[in-house]
């Protein structure tokens, strides 16, 4: 037997639209639209950031499978592999790290740092991985400590450092300094190979004008958005200031630790 379906009477009521429900709905058009360009930048960096790796494994992994190499042209192929694997690790990683930072599952353990210390240790992991050309230190040494996450401010330095040393050449000058500001300690990385244009949200940035970054810019990954996230949660800053000179310098601002503080209390993360 045949069922026949009851259809429902629907209600449409019409409102006008006030001054106050207008500002809401436009509010929530601008928040949309933001997520829109987020989703879309997001989309243009993995592309971007994993094209060129997947391109070259594929690439290495058909010269091995169609044979003919030595043992030796097999082995270097095996390590672009592993190289390009690496980097989409890498990338995959910065961006949990960076989700992880700014929605704050992490836990900050904050005491009294030393920046001096921090830049000199930074220095020397990365010349013991590429020694040339050499990084030029300019601290400081009456800089008081700051109230930080040690591994977490090493890891903002860290990235500071690998985005000035990205495209370097044998004439190429780096140079970290440190000094103190009123009640805040900078610490800035300077490279004439690091042609960064005047401080934009784009180049500490997340995904939302990836697309419209300069090609030098290109394939450096989330490095700076994850140090601009670990710095404001210190309640510091970044910058970046070029010069005539043509070299441009990253910057870090971080609060002097208060006076007579031993270890400070840790941030706990948010469930």
């Amino acid at each position: 037997m045949r069922t026949t379906r009851r259809l429902e009477p629907v209600t449409v009521r019409l409102a006008p639209v006030h001054d106050g429900n207008r500002n809401e709905a436009l509010s929530h058009l601008a928040a949309l639209d933001h997520l829109n360009r987020m989703i879309a930048g997001f989309a243009a960096m993995v592309g971007h950031e994993t094209r060129s790796s997947l391109v070259g494994i594929q690439g290495w992994s058909e010269l091995i499978r169609d044979g003919g190499l030595s043992v030796e042209e097999i082995r270097s192929c095996a390590s672009d592999i592993f190289d390009g694997a690496q980097r989409i690790e890498k990338l995959i990683g910065q961006m949990f790290d960076l989700n992880q930072l700014e929605t704050r599952q992490v836990a900050l353990r904050k005491r009294k740092v030393d920046l001096n210390a921090i830049a000199t240790e930074v220095v020397a992991k990365h010349l013991a991985r590429q020694p040339a050309p050499p990084i030029a230190l300019q601290l400081d040494p009456a800089i008081p400590a700051v109230a930080g996450d040690p591994d977490r401010l090493a890891q903002a330095v860290d990235n500071f450092v690998a985005f000035a040393r990205r495209k370097l050449t044998a004439a190429s000058r780096v140079t970290i300094t440190t000094e103190l500001l009123g009640r805040r300690i900078r610490l800035g990385v300077r490279s004439d190979s690091m042609h960064a244009p005047s401080f934009d949200d784009w180049l500490f940035g997340r995904y939302e004008r990836y697309e419209k970054r300069p090609s030098s810019i290109m394939g450096a990954g989330l490095g700076l958005a994850i140090a601009r996230v670990i710095v404001e949660l210190h309640d510091g800053r970044v910058s970046v200031e070029r010069f005539a000179d043509d070299s441009a310098e990253l910057n870090l601002f971080i609060p002097v630790a208060p006076a007579g503080s031993g270890e400070v209390a840790e941030a706990s993360p948010v469930a």
